[in-house]
């Protein structure tokens, strides 16, 4: 650093409340510091004045700023005029950068050509403008990058933002969409309202469930976390968060239920779903005040063991698939089916009394009798079924008080022969 003359001569313009500005003020002759207010050693973090006085201005800018201001500087002491406000950057006596606005204009000073220039500090503007803009260009990547939709709406419902992911999952740009209800992408609009409700009710909601409607028309879910937007008086101005397409887990979920409730083999309900379905229809019995006929019909298949042992359980699942076609082909569409375990099935009967209920068992029993089965493309192999009947009573409460009397009567179809109904 260029060191100062050894006795600078402070000049002070006739104005001397130039000291009383808020706003740092330096004169400036000869590209060297003649005069500096008090504002301006603060602003330079100065011990004073006087070690100021006298050095070059090059000292303390940035180079990089260093060619522009210098020309500025020459510019009005040639008589140019007044230069326009421009930022620039200069270090202070600590070393420690600071962001300015300078304006300049030509003064004469005993004789010789100067530069008066006021400044205004910027630094910490400028700091977080650079931090606003490191958010937003971070923001900008992570919307760029994300798989699921981040959106915010106002307080109408209207849609301000939305992130490019949205093309991906809806087949709508950001910008179809922006500007329109986010109501407008719901198959169901009061889907949407259930969501609002909720987030005005809690503030927020986390994994709620929706639906929404591609651009090609399909259907997908939805999971939703979300949370309200408040303006400066704290009333509601819309909810922002993010939703994501979880069509194909809700499909997987679907499917573990359906397995869950299913038997793998036949299709039909498994025992544990068909026994639910049982019970909740007992419970909506007792609760109708009509009496509502209710049977059941308990079915094994005669000595299938003799199957397995013959042709294999691959050869005996073959028989059991072909067995529930037929049972299928007998009984009435609103009946419901299920599978107990092995060979043993359950055929629950709504509206059937005792005597509807042995006719439809008959007709099955022969439908059964009747049909020959096939295994492996060779057919003619035949089977028989039991069937053991139950009629409910005002006194069953659960599933297990009318399968203990059908599965009496199954026991009593067997002893007396087999391939038989009974009661």
């Amino acid at each position: 650093m260029s060191r100062p003359d050894p006795q600078p001569t402070a000049v002070r313009p006739q104005v001397d409340w130039l000291d009383l500005l808020p706003a740092p003020v330096v004169l400036v002759v000869r590209e060297r510091l003649r005069y500096v207010n008090a504002a301006a050693v603060a602003l330079l973090h100065a011990p004073s004045a006087a070690a100021l006085l006298g050095r070059q201005v090059q000292e303390f800018l940035h180079p990089l700023d260093s060619h522009r201001i210098l020309a500025r500087i020459q510019r009005a002491q040639s008589g140019a005029g007044e230069n326009p406000p421009t930022s620039m950057r200069l270090f202070d006596c600590r070393g420690t950068e600071r962001t300015l606005v300078i304006t300049s204009k030509p003064l004469v000073v005993d004789g010789e050509p100067g530069v008066l220039a006021a400044f205004v500090d910027m630094t910490e503007r400028a700091a977080m403008e650079q931090r606003l803009r490191r958010t937003d260009e971070d923001f900008r990547r992570i919307m760029d990058t994300m798989q699921d939709v981040f959106y915010r709406t106002d307080a109408q419902g209207i849609t301000r933002y939305v992130c490019p992911a949205v093309k991906n999952v809806l087949g709508y740009s950001a910008e179809e969409i922006i500007g329109l209800p986010a109501a407008a992408f719901y198959p169901d609009p009061a889907e949407r309202d259930a969501l609002v409700a909720a987030i005005r009710a809690h503030g927020f909601v986390r994994d709620f469930p929706g639906r929404m409607r591609r651009k090609d028309g399909a259907i997908i879910d939805i999971s939703i976390s979300t949370q309200a937007l408040r303006d400066e008086r704290g009333e509601y101005a819309g909810v922002e968060g993010i939703w994501r397409d979880i069509t194909e887990r809700k499909a997987m979920e679907r499917e573990l239920e359906r397995l869950a409730s299913h038997d793998h083999l036949t299709g039909l309900l498994g025992r544990r779903r068909i026994l639910e379905i049982l019970d909740q229809e007992l419970e909506l019995r007792r609760d109708r005040r009509g009496y509502v006929p209710l049977s059941i019909l308990l079915l094994d298949l005669d000595h299938f063991k003799q199957v397995n042992d013959t042709f294999g359980h691959a050869g005996g699942d073959q028989v059991l698939r072909q067995f529930v076609a037929t049972v299928h082909d007998s009984r009435r569409g609103e009946d419901q089916f299920g599978r107990l375990g092995g060979e043993e099935f359950l055929l629950m009967l709504r509206g059937a009394d005792a005597g509807g209920a042995r006719q439809l068992a008959e007709r099955i029993r022969r439908a059964v009798q009747d049909s020959s089965y096939s295994i492996d493309a060779q057919s003619g192999v035949r089977v028989t079924v039991s069937i053991g009947c139950a009629h409910a009573c005002a006194e069953d409460r659960r599933s297990g008080d009318l399968l203990e009397r059908a599965d009496r009567a199954l026991y009593e179809a067997k002893r007396l022969g087999r391939n038989r109904v009974s009661p």
